[in-house]
């Protein structure tokens, strides 16, 4: 019944002319079907970690009887993400060909923030869309309804909902086309800020027309690693990615920029460390093990059992101050392998939201394999990491001090984490 449910919600935004998509008969779906199920049960290390088999084999037996009519790839791959919240694994995803395709999204850019969506920044002159208005549907789907079913095609460890809400909030307007396809517009009903109700009808545009056209105020991630100095005897260290390539620049490797970035904190003498670690998706468990390195005085194990398992001892003169992490659900994969010995060890106040990876276990390794008539690009983990050995709850590290933003803290720029920092550092906790 959940999966007729959930099949059943993007119908409701389909009012507007659908741009052509082109459809595969029901023979090539189910056998696309088939293959993906392989790959889950035969190839998957652990796809009833959250599950049972009857289950799972219940959602693909569901699946392959609505498999009666031609149908797009981009329909079906909506189909096959409700798997995610049963595999509870944010390492294996399902994305579309779309090579060399150019598409139309909304050009909105949406806030998620809970089940509701608001608008982050004005839109051009004349459109009608300004920040902080709540909008209240899309195409006649009440806002939650929309929230509701992106929320089951979306990746996650275990019962977590913070990555798969950080997902949505980062990438909104994508994965909105992979679920709703390509309306030739959008009706949008909005509640302005202290204000009425009102409708507004706005093109969907390809991403270029969307850069040139609609103002943007996301602010844009650091692409390396940044250590400044807020104040006397503080610092703050931004590690945006574990990801080696994406670290590597004219300020030289990551593994040197890190060992560096501790060495100025040792000569200035800090005793408290601001270490932020929020929106890292991960990467390099050998850079993950390097920041423990600096941060713990004990020998550790970043995994007890899998990859990249052994015990890691810490450096000769480690960081012995205090220590103020920040993490949210996009604190994932190696990420939250480090916030789980950081949590294990005590070391230092938590802050902000739930980590989107898991703190006990995950799956990785992945390898894509295209399911052969749509063509879907589908990355499956193919072994366990075991992080720490306890039994595993389905979710993130989470915080000692929860902090969440609000609308007024976008639209103001506040960082309302980063201030709870200062804040427990002025008064000594």
């Amino acid at each position: 019944m959940l999966l007729l449910l959930t099949l059943g919600l993007p119908l409701r935004a389909q009012v507007p002319l659908q741009r052509a998509e082109q459809l595969l008969t029901p023979t090539e779906l189910r056998a696309d079907l088939q293959q993906l199920r392989h790959l889950i049960q035969k190839k998957h290390p652990a796809p009833y970690r959250y599950t049972t088999r009857a289950r799972m084999d219940q959602w693909f037996d569901s699946l392959s009887n609505t498999l009666n009519a031609p149908t797009s790839a981009r329909a079906f791959l909506a189909s096959i993400t409700t798997l995610y919240p049963l595999l509870g694994d944010g390492h294996t995803l399902f994305l579309p060909a779309d090579e060399g395709a150019e598409h139309s999204y909304l050009p909105i850019d949406v806030l998620l923030l809970g089940d509701s969506l608001f608008v982050r920044c004005d839109g051009p002159a004349g459109s009608g869309v300004h920040a902080g208005d709540r909008i209240l549907s899309i195409n006649e789907s009440p806002a939650e309804d929309v929230v509701r079913a992106l929320m089951e095609r979306q990746v996650r460890d275990g019962y977590n909902a913070t990555y798969p809400a950080w997902i949505l909030d980062q990438w909104f307007r994508a994965y909105y086309r992979f679920a709703f396809g390509e309306p030739t517009h959008f009706e949008v009903r909005l509640h302005e800020v202290d204000g009425p109700e009102r409708s507004t009808r706005v093109p969907a545009l390809p991403l270029d027309s969307i850069r040139a056209r609609w103002p943007s105020c996301r602010q844009e991630a650091p692409g390396s690693m940044e250590l400044t100095w807020p104040d006397t005897g503080i610092a703050m260290l931004v590690i945006p990615s574990f990801e080696t390539a994406m670290l590597t620049n004219a300020n030289g490797k990551p593994a040197d920029q890190l060992r560096a970035a501790f060495a100025r904190i040792r000569e200035r003498g800090v005793d408290r460390l601001v270490l932020d670690l929020r929106g890292n998706q991960g990467g390099d468990p050998a850079l993950a093990k390097l920041l423990l390195a600096h941060l713990l005085t004990e020998p550790f194990t970043l995994v007890a059992e899998g990859p990249a398992s052994g015990t890691t001892g810490p450096v000769a003169v480690p960081y012995a101050g205090t220590l103020y992490t920040l993490m949210d659900g996009g604190s994932f994969s190696a990420t939250g392998m480090v916030l789980a010995q950081l949590e294990m060890q005590g070391r230092g106040a938590l802050i902000g939201e739930e980590a989107g990876g898991g703190r006990t276990v995950l799956s990785g390794s992945a390898r894509t394999t295209r399911l052969t008539h749509t063509r879907i690009a589908c990355t499956v983990s193919r072994k366990t990491w075991q992080l720490l050995p306890r039994a595993d709850d389905g979710h993130g590290v989470r915080p000692t001090h929860s902090v969440a933003g609000t609308v007024s803290d976008h639209l103001r720029g506040r960082d309302a984490a980063m201030e709870e920092s200062m804040r427990l550092i002025r008064t000594g906790q």
